[in-house]
Parts: structure tokens; C-alpha cells; sequence
């Protein structure tokens, strides 16, 4: 085991900083990892929200503007495409899905008419986690499947007494919505229920992997710091301490030596300047000693 008194001191304190860097470099990695971590967690939660608030804003339009007029018409002039709200998200998410592959929006359920919204694995327990009150409204946050990583938000979706008229008794159900979809699922629902959850799928992919690039520019940055550090305090020891502690230490050897018109220069003045004026005065009381003997 190396033991730094035995060291020498430049030696000592290259060792010195290089267990400092190696300390401090998994604690600064660490920090910023996090910290870039939550601004790729931003920028997907922005990306996330602007896309939900967007699909419900169209909800709301349909529901408030379009289905007054269209509930105006004779039954046979209702279609589903312009009565169902999620009739035409799903369509308009289908659009989207089209030129924006990683981007999905959904209104995930455990019982729905449209089988493209049955709720999968993660969903399911989310929404379970809906009904039980363990979650209260919402979820957010990054999740990685087979095609990479996702940042989603999931809003629970509590029926009302409006949604019973299509989603409630099967029997009393618009006769062409059962022509599309059937009898079997997306019925029987309770007002006050939660049945699913607004759900959206933003990718995370490319502000993960920024991240990570950033994290990587970091560390050699700090390295590379690091390093210079070294070199110039390395410099800065050898230049202002070594090289005139090994001055002295030839001038003391040819004092020892007898010649005594050797000086201690030191052109600093610091602690070696204090050393070197010690060194003279001993030298000056040994000559004098020296001088008394010869007498």
C-alpha cells in the first residue's frame, strides 16, 4: 500500500488530484445526468400536452357546437361521424398516426366499442389504479416498450349521463352504432364510472438520446479540465516550490562543503523566501563559530 509521506511531493499531489477526479467525476456525471434528464422530460411533457390539449379541444368543439345542430336532424341524418366526439378523434389521431408514426392518442378503455381502443397492459393497470384512487386524475411520465421511449400522459375518464346514451343500455343505443360496432363491448357503462383513460404517446427517443450526447460532451469537458488543472498546478509546484527547495538543497550542500560565499537566493517572497533567510542565518552563525574555532 502506497503511503503519501514516503511520496515525493510532486508525485503526492498528481495522486492527490487524480482521487479527487476520479471521486468527483460519477458525483458531477450523476447531477447533470439528472439535470438534462428533466429537461428531456420537459421538452416531452410540453410535446405531450400540446397534443392532448389539442384532441380535447376538438372534443370540446364537438361536443358544444357540433352535436347541438346535429341533434337537430332527423335520426336518419345522424351519423355516427358526426355525432361520436370519439368517433372523431380516433379518426383524426388515425390521421395523425399517418404522417407522425410515434405519436398516438387514445382514449384507452377496458370495454370499448372500437377495438383500437381496448386498453393494453400498461394502460389496464393504470386505469385500475384509476378506480381504486391510488392515482387521482392523471399520470404522467417516460415509458419504453419494443419501439423505444415514450413520454405519456393519461387523464381517468369518469362517465357522465351524456355518455350513457351511446354507451349505456345496448338496447336504446343509436341503431348505427351498432351496426359498426355490435353489442358486445363499450355497454352496460355507469354514470360517475371510471372506464378508461385519455391517453397520449409523444416519443422521447431523440431528447433521451440529446441527453445522453450532452452527458457525454460533459464528462470529457471535465476531464479534459481536470487535466489541464493537473498540468498547470503541476507546473506552478515545480516552478515555485520544487525547483527552489532543490537550489537550496545544492547551496546547502556546498555550504556543508566549505564554501561559504555560496548564498541561499531565493527570488519569491513566500514561505521558501522564510526557509532560504533561516538557512542564512544558520550559515552565518556557523561561520562565526567557524571563525571563533580558528582562533
Amino acid at each position: 500500500m502506497i503511503k503519501f509521506k514516503n511520496l515525493k511531493l510532486r508525485t503526492s499531489f498528481t495522486l492527490t488530484m487524480l482521487i479527487v477526479y476520479l471521486m468527483s467525476l460519477p458525483v458531477m456525471v450523476g447531477i447533470t445526468y439528472q439535470a438534462l434528464l428533466k429537461n428531456a422530460e420537459k421538452e416531452s411533457m410540453g410535446r405531450a400536452e400540446l397534443l392532448l390539449n389539442t384532441m380535447l379541444g376538438v372534443r370540446t368543439y364537438v361536443g358544444g357546437t357540433m352535436r347541438p345542430v346535429v341533434d337537430e336532424l332527423s335520426p336518419d341524418q345522424k351519423p355516427i361521424e358526426l355525432t361520436s366526439g370519439y368517433y372523431i378523434l380516433r379518426e383524426i389521431a388515425d390521421n395523425i398516426a399517418e404522417t407522425a408514426k410515434e405519436y398516438s392518442f387514445k382514449f384507452a378503455t377496458l370495454s370499448p366499442l372500437n377495438p383500437a381502443n381496448k386498453a393494453n397492459s400498461l394502460e389496464t393497470e393504470k386505469i385500475n389504479e384509476f378506480r381504486s384512487g391510488r392515482l387521482s386524475k392523471e399520470w404522467k411520465g417516460f415509458i419504453k416498450d419494443s419501439k423505444g421511449s415514450f413520454y405519456a400522459i393519461m387523464q381517468s375518464i369518469k362517465v357522465e349521463a351524456g355518455c350513457l346514451k351511446c354507451h349505456g343500455d345496448p338496447n336504446i343505443a343509436p341503431n348505427e352504432q351498432k351496426k359498426i360496432y355490435g353489442v358486445n363491448e363499450g355497454y352496460n357503462w355507469k354514470d360517475g364510472e371510471i372506464v378508461g383513460a385519455t391517453t397520449v404517446y409523444v416519443p422521447a427517443n431523440v431528447p433521451i438520446q440529446n441527453a445522453k450526447k450532452a452527458l457525454i460532451l460533459f464528462s470529457i469537458i471535465y476531464s479534459v479540465f481536470f487535466l489541464l488543472v493537473i498540468m498547470v498546478l503541476d507546473r506552478l509546484i515545480i516552478i515555485n516550490i520544487i525547483r527552489p527547495i532543490e537550489r537550496l538543497v545544492v547551496t546547502a550542500d556546498e555550504i556543508s562543503r566549505g564554501k561559504m560565499d555560496k548564498e541561499f537566493a531565493v527570488l519569491a517572497n513566500n514561505e521558501i523566501k522564510t526557509l532560504a533567510n533561516a538557512f542564512t542565518r544558520m550559515k552565518l552563525s556557523l561561520q562565526k563559530a567557524m571563525d571563533i574555532l580558528k582562533k
